[in-house]
This record gives C-alpha cells, structure tokens and sequence, in this order.
C-alpha cells in the first residue's frame, strides 16, 4: 500500500505570507481610525501610528509595526532554506542578507514602541530600518542569479525595491515612502512563493502493512 506525504510550507513561506495579511489588515483597521483626510500624496504611512493625529487608532498601526517586525525576524530566519546544498558565495549572500533583514525587523518594531510624535525616536529607527531593508533585500535579490531552483524575478524585484528604497530617503517624498512599502509587501510575497516552489514535493512511499 502507498501513501502520499503532505508537503510543509517552508518557515519563509508562511512568516512572509502572514507578514503581508497582518500588515495590510491593522493598517486598514488604524485607517478606519483616522480623523482626518489621508493620501499618499500628504501623508507618510506612519502617520497612522501618531497618538496626536489619531488618538483612537495609533495603537492599532503602533501594534502593527511590533506584530510585523516579529514575523518579519522569522521570515528571514527560515531563508536559511535558500543556504542548503549550495557553495559558499551564495550562502554569505543569504547570512548577509538575514543579518540586515534581522537588524530591519528588529527597527521596525521600535518604529512601533517609538510613534511618529516622539520625533527624534522614531526618525533614528526608520532611517535605520530602511537602510537595513535595502541592505538585506540587496544581498538577497542576488541569490536567486546562481541558486538554480529560484525565480529570477526576485532578483528584478529586488533592485527595483532597493532603488525606491534609497530615493525615498534621500528625496523625502511622502508617495516615494509608499510606493517602496509596496513593493517590499511584493518582494516578500515573491520569496515566499518562490521559497515554496524550490520545496521539493514528497515522494509516494510504500507503507508496511
């Protein structure tokens, strides 16, 4: 008799996939708060976390922020997937990569404990957040070039993500901060499916009667 075993998502998969839901979810949610106009074009994301701009909903983005830098920590942990079986260059590009991503997660949730009203505070975590994120997804974007199972549109995402990234810091545009949100949400949905495709599918084994 045959039975066939169940593939597990991978760690990276499923963190990713819960990193997205999350974040757009309380976002939505801290939104739903907010008492006055909010767009892109006016407004930086975290001005949903600002206990003076919106008393009521700051702690749903406040939390968002703590929740997505947690999952995001696990996320890039479990890319050590990415690492076995390979040669050396490519995993000091992953460790790389998870260490950056390691120090971005651990920015974001002080973006969270630190509100946007607590300028200076906040300011210093988001700079170091963005910085660590285009570090991380730099390094990683370039794994899926020699790692044979990989889509290599994570690497064209990556440095689209990575180029956004540094404009929005030094231009200092409210929808620049946006549009690289977004397309990190992306990057993150990318790797983890893609984390999941190099997944090899169990065999059908033969079970002892």
């Amino acid at each position: 008799m045959e039975v066939t075993l169940k593939r597990r998502p991978p760690l990276a998969t499923i963190a990713g996939l819960v990193v997205i839901v999350v974040s757009v979810t309380l976002a939505i949610v801290a939104y739903s708060f907010y008492p006055w106009a909010f767009s892109p074009a006016a407004n930086w994301i975290s001005d949903l976390g600002n206990t003076l701009l919106s008393p009521r909903g700051s702690i749903f983005f406040r939390l968002d922020m703590i929740a997505v830098g947690a999952v995001l920590a696990a996320f890039f942990v479990g890319l050590r997937a990415w690492a076995r079986g390979q040669h050396i260059a490519l995993k000091l590009l992953v460790a790389i990569g998870q260490l950056s991503g390691l120090v971005a997660a651990g920015a974001l949730v002080m973006t969270g404990i630190f509100s946007e009203n607590d300028y200076t505070a906040h300011s210093l975590w988001a700079t170091v957040l963005f910085i660590a994120l285009a570090t991380a997804v730099w390094f990683i974007g370039w794994a899926p070039i020699w790692h044979p199972d990989l889509p290599q549109k994570i690497t064209y995402l990556a440095f689209a993500v990575c180029a956004v990234d540094v404009i929005s810091i030094v231009a200092r545009r409210h929808w620049l901060e946006w549009l690289a949100v977004g397309l990190l949400l992306c990057f993150v949905g990318a790797v983890s499916l893609g984390t999941w495709s190099m997944t090899p599918s169990p065999s059908r084994i033969p079970r002892e009667r």
